[in-house]
């Protein structure tokens, strides 16, 4: 499998406008090149389109510890594969740049993927504060970028479905940055069952500590109550039936979706992902889209909460059965 990519350098979708240096790392943007990827339904093969973004030499610690903020900052599926050197996939050069560079200078819309956000803070200082965190935090977003999705040796996706097991990393993340609450001190119980005795409790329930914590933490109610909603219906539809239960996703129909953009609002995916394929992959988008706004504050100290974007499939008015019956080989 031919692989072009130089010693010092991998692939981003968000190369730099213009050469930077950050820390000790002079960094610059490279060439556009394709990536032709095995798609897990044996159905062909996708090209995605990035940009190599190259660097100087380091010292190992100090190149893992610059990936490990590029792919977290960032969002980017490609970074660390080509790190690692395990891309499943043909690179090849493209004739001209991808055009995707961001401004460094101003880097907290590309982070947040969105354009509403007035503050600015450079690559360079976020950065800066991610060479501060702790052992805790480091694993936290190292939990967060592990990728479970089956590799090319999985011809089709049903035999290796990782959802479930996302949700459990992603609320795993939740429960540390919202930390647990502290038993009731003094007070002790006798169970009229087992009589066994000083048992502790708590001062409140598990669903009412999340969001005494997520207000404290976000300072916003309705905020709040989005994200609690997604949270909470992982936790005890999803986390809890498969850590304890070893629960494995079933097969679900996939809603019928108009032509155009198909959105899916929190209250939506909530009432159906347990019988909606397309809702339970909304649930996961949420639930991770969550959790990483959530560990950027936690890593970064952005104070920045945005709403909850509607999950968006794009269609031709066809259900995915009905699209996988148009892709099965002719015999």
């Amino acid at each position: 499998m031919k692989n072009i990519l130089g010693v010092n350098s991998f692939i981003t979708w968000h190369p730099p406008k213009s050469d930077v240096t950050v820390g000790n790392i002079k960094v610059s943007a490279g060439k556009g090149v394709l990536i032709s990827t095995k798609t897990t339904n044996s159905s062909g093969h996708s090209s995605w389109p990035t940009v190599i973004l190259k660097y100087e030499k380091l010292s190992l610690e100090e190149l893992s510890l610059w990936v490990l903020f590029h792919a977290f900052i960032t969002g980017d599926p490609w970074t660390l594969p080509s790190y690692m050197g395990t891309i499943q996939g043909v690179v090849e050069y493209m004739d001209k740049p991808y055009g995707s560079e961001k401004d460094y200078e101003d880097f907290l819309n590309a982070a947040y993927r969105t354009e509403n956000i007035k503050e600015k803070i450079s690559y360079c200082d976020l950065y800066n504060r991610f060479t501060l965190l702790s052992e805790q935090q480091s694993g936290m977003v190292k939990n967060l970028l592990l990728d479970l999705k089956p590799g090319s040796q999985w011809s089709h996706a049903e035999m290796a479905d990782y959802s479930y097991w996302r949700m459990v990393i992603d609320f795993s993340i939740v429960e540390a940055i919202v930390g647990q609450q502290k038993p009731c001190t003094g007070e002790k119980h006798e169970c009229i069952m087992c009589g066994k005795t000083e048992i502790q409790h708590y001062p409140v329930g598990a669903k009412e500590w999340i969001e005494v914590r997520l207000l404290e933490i976000i300072g916003d109610s309705e905020r709040v109550k989005q994200y609690l909603a997604i949270i909470w219906t992982v936790r005890e539809n999803i986390r809890h039936k498969t850590v304890h239960e070893s629960v494995y996703p079933y097969q679900r129909p996939s809603s019928q979706l108009q032509p155009g953009d198909n959105q899916f609002e929190v209250g939506t995916i909530i009432n159906n992902f347990k019988t909606d394929a397309h809702a339970l992959t909304a649930l996961e988008h949420n639930m991770h889209e969550v959790t990483r706004i959530l560990l950027l504050d936690n890593v970064l100290q952005t104070k920045i909460f945005p709403d909850i974007r509607p999950y968006k499939i794009r269609s031709g008015g066809m259900s995915w059965e009905e699209f996988m019956k148009i892709m099965e080989p002719k015999h």
